[in-house]
């Protein structure tokens, strides 16, 4: 074995040993294995790019902002990084060096002053009508009255599962041409009124025909005749949603859908916001945010239209 490949193993080892006694206080502070798995493989990734550039041996005091921005650079634009891979690559740089200074293994931090990476905002995930409706399709295949009334309150609502569940008969008032439902128990205990479309009109109409007789008088009963919980609708909205072979389908997946599909049939930010519960307009502004199918969408008629021949 030559002289420069034993050196080469013996800074590894070193690498390695420093790396493990980070992770083995991180241990005594309880993180989780998948996090200490994760820094293991940050920092050695970080190690390996310091010695090929620098061309020294990798330690904590060697380490300046100058090598952390570089690092950085070499993760955006050669190894064409996302920025959630970047910023987390740069988090857990930050903390191994705070530790390596807490131990007196590095004098400064070179991490203090380099930024991470800004990211474009990302869109909710929401459904699109087409996967709605296949949604709705299944339940009314496969599903109970209840069921379905569930799922269609949730789709043309816009409710919080937490608000949904609160529901008593009392909330709601339905009639031929027009119905509303009464949410009490909104986050911050704000009270607001929804109408219901003739799709949720008439299937909660159904569902109270044949609602279980109870003296709980929670609108939605679960199979103990008690009102049923929130973690049992969402089990129900992804077990419905698997059956149409759409993935992570949950009532929050249908309420920013509802409020995304709003928005796009030409509703105004504020209404959205008053049906959703919004306390702040910025929080319903999320759902202008295109998505990557609206964007595709856009090009698709740039080039029927021949805006990019």
């Amino acid at each position: 074995m030559s002289k420069s490949t034993t050196q080469s193993k013996n800074r590894r080892g070193d690498v390695d040993q420093l790396v493990d006694r980070f992770l083995q206080d991180l241990e005594r502070q309880e993180t989780s294995p998948k996090t200490r798995a994760s820094y293991r493989l940050d920092l050695l990734h970080f190690a390996g790019w310091f010695t090929q550039t620098v061309g020294e041996a990798f330690s904590a005091q060697a380490v300046t902002p100058t090598d952390i921005r570089e690092y950085r650079a070499y993760l955006m634009n050669v190894e064409h990084r996302q920025p959630a891979t970047v910023n987390r690559r740069l988090a857990a740089l930050r903390r191994f060096f705070h530790w390596a200074k807490a131990m007196g293994l590095a004098k400064e931090l070179p991490t203090e002053n380099v930024k991470g990476v800004a990211s474009s905002p990302r869109a909710p995930r929401w459904l699109d009508k087409r996967d709605v409706d296949r949604l709705i399709r299944t339940v009314e295949r496969h599903g109970t009255k209840r069921d379905l009334a569930i799922v269609l309150t949730l789709r043309h609502t816009g409710i919080r599962v937490s608000e949904l569940s609160a529901l008593t008969v009392g909330d709601v008032e339905i009639s031929e041409r027009k119905g509303r439902l009464t949410v009490r128990s909104g986050k911050g205990n704000k009270f607001r009124a929804l109408p219901l479309n003739v799709d949720a009109r008439q299937a909660i109409a159904a569902y109270l025909e044949v609602r279980p007789t109870s003296s709980d008088d929670h609108l939605f009963i679960g199979q103990r005749g008690q009102g049923i919980s929130s973690r049992a609708v969402e089990l129900l909205v992804t077990k419905y949603g698997r059956l149409a072979g759409l993935e992570d389908v949950t009532p929050h997946t249908l309420r920013r859908s509802f409020g995304k599909h709003a928005l796009d049939a030409g509703a105004d930010l504020v209404s959205v916001s008053a049906l959703l519960g919004h306390q702040r307009l910025e929080t319903t502004a999320i759902y202008t945010t295109p998505s990557q199918r609206d964007l595709e969408r856009v090009v698709e008629k740039l080039e029927q239209d021949g805006g990019l021949r």
